[in-house]
């Protein structure tokens, strides 16, 4: 957190500046207070007036300085604010696919929007406030110094103890701010999935036990908050009554200790200052739980991954003959998925991923993609183990076609380019290979069509076809297809898959359908059967397959 703050240390001095002006605003108004308390015991009609106008310009001088202060303090808060936000955004964008599976989509949204919402909220409240006691507290415990060196040690005493009181419920409310934060993410998924699903749930009449669900969210976070805010509350509490006591004690002292023919100004400044003293450490403490607590979570969202600080990923991707799978062993808990696996892939042929249902496909392209590292055996690429070979590079040569697409609400254009620049011929050639020329036919601005959100304009074939299209464009030196032709129509379909087997590129396809004519085009079939895999060339494994 400190980092972030320094990193516009103009910025912060400015902020430091607006916070310590405030200094000058509360000395002088006590001062006013104590000389016009001054008054009483002269009772001089002069005094009055000479102190009458010196509040008056003590108060117009509190109202310019605040004005002041605010003016230096908001723009570093802004820009701090919005470095924070550009900073958890940054980490999520540049994170690992394996890293960024750990979490749920919507705890990223609840750590962009509830957390740093909430940091917003309480942590540059907290933070001015932390700097204006300590101020409080120095710059009087100096001018008690001077006007009763014993009371400013007694003070000093005092105020130490009541600090370290204070840090005693740092841990506990740093922890319950956790939980607090951790329920929020927990609540934002739920309500995000039973949107998502509020269909199905409506169409099988089970919306009742969703909601039941959500109740209990709601609750669980409600009353996190609502011990987060007593606990504080009472901190706050017991600090006050701390000082309430000291204060008394304060005021005895001055009292006891005055001379006869005292000068009530002054013995009423001292009091002022004695208790300037113990105020700002019983509201620091507090304060300083809450910046650490807002502090600590804003750290945990910013912290970067051990995947995304690996230092054995220094390999470029380049695969120009071969992919050899040796002893490759792979488990989802205690189900065994692959055990002893082995397989070579050779650059430019076309394979064929069958299966059944849990046998492992997906699995499989996901561990010859780099999302899954956690396995036994080798994936190397040319020799070079796929462990070492760096994501980003990897991510550059290969492409992925998924039944689940993601368009985004822009053009069709951009939504195949995916914000790149290719040349025209490219753009055409993508597009008629995927099938789109009659998709762009139906709309009066083709390319320049504006998709609405996750393609909601689209039908499901159309999407698809998008997808398809942004994994030719790239020419990638592998491709990877996940039923591809599952929402397809059988003539649609067909031209697809025959275009993807037409590409110069190697290709791993998983697919249930076989268009007769078409799939025979692929090289080798790859059959997953109880954690074995199994090569076989298309034609010895067409001798087994009866098809229409």
């Amino acid at each position: 957190m400190r980092t972030l703050l320094f990193q516009d240390r103009k910025g912060f001095i400015k902020y430091l500046i607006g916070c310590g002006i405030l200094i000058t605003e509360y000395i002088l108004t006590n001062l006013a207070i104590a000389e016009i308390a001054g008054v009483v015991q002269t009772r001089s009609m002069d005094d009055l007036l000479k102190y009458s106008i010196f509040a008056l310009f003590a108060f117009i001088y509190a109202a310019l300085i605040f004005i002041a202060s605010r003016l230096l303090r908001i723009g570093f808060m802004r820009d701090t604010t919005l470095r924070i936000r550009m900073e958890a955004f940054k980490n999520i964008m540049t994170k690992t696919t394996r890293s960024f599976n750990r979490k749920l989509r919507n705890e990223y949204i609840s750590n962009l929007v509830n957390d740093i919402n909430t940091f917003e909220g309480k942590y540059f409240h907290a933070l001015l406030n932390l700097f204006f006691g300590a101020s409080i507290y120095s710059v009087s415990l100096l001018i008690l110094f001077y006007l009763d060196y014993r009371l400013a040690l007694m003070m000093l005493l005092v105020s130490l103890g009541v600090f370290f009181i204070n840090r005693s419920f740092q841990k506990r409310t740093i922890k319950m701010q956790e939980e607090v934060q951790r329920s929020n993410e927990a609540f934002t998924v739920n309500v995000s999935n039973t949107f998502s699903g509020l269909e199905i749930l409506k169409l099988n009449r089970i919306e009742d036990r969703f909601l039941l669900n959500s109740m209990k969210e709601t609750d669980r976070l409600e009353r996190r908050k609502a011990n987060y805010f007593i606990f504080t509350f009472w901190q706050g509490r017991f600090s006050n009554f701390l000082g309430f006591i000291t204060t008394i004690l304060i005021l005895y002292y001055v009292i006891s200790t005055a001379e006869e023919g005292f000068d009530l100004a002054r013995l009423m400044f001292t009091f002022s200052m004695a208790s300037s003293t113990i105020w700002p450490i019983t509201e620091i403490m507090p304060l300083f739980n809450v910046l650490k607590s807002n502090a600590t979570i804003i750290e945990n969202i910013l912290k970067r991954d051990e995947d995304s600080e690996k230092t054995d990923e220094v390999m470029q991707y380049a695969f120009d003959r071969d992919i050899e799978i040796r002893n490759l062993s792979f488990s989802y808990e205690d189900k065994i998925v692959l055990k002893d696996a082995n397989l070579k892939i050779e650059k430019g042929k076309k394979y064929l991923l069958k299966g059944s249902s849990g046998a492992g496909k997906s699995t499989l392209i996901n561990l010859l993609s780099k999302v899954h590292e956690h396995y036994q055996g080798e994936i190397l690429v040319d020799g070079v183990n796929l462990k070492q070979i760096r994501e980003d590079s990897f991510n550059e040569h290969a492409s992925f076609i998924y039944q689940d697409v993601f368009l985004f609400e822009d053009t069709i254009r951009n939504n195949i380019a995916l914000f790149r620049e290719y040349p025209e011929a490219e753009m055409e050639n993508a597009v008629k290979g995927a099938g789109l020329k009659s998709l762009l036919e139906k709309k009066e601005q083709g390319l320049s069509e504006v998709i609405e959100e996750n393609g909601k304009n689209l039908s499901g074939g159309e999407r698809q076809r998008i997808s398809i299209a942004r994994a030719i464009i790239r020419k990638p030196q592998i491709l990877f297809a996940d039923e591809v032709t599952s929402a397809l129509d059988e003539t649609l379909g067909r031209h697809v898959e025959d275009t993807i087997l037409s590409l110069d590129t190697t290709v791993i396809a998983i697919s249930h359908r076989f268009y007769k004519g078409v799939s025979e085009k692929y090289d080798y079939v790859i059959e997953i059967v109880n954690g074995g895999i199994t090569l076989k060339t298309m034609e010895a494994y067409l001798e087994g397959v009866q098809y229409e």
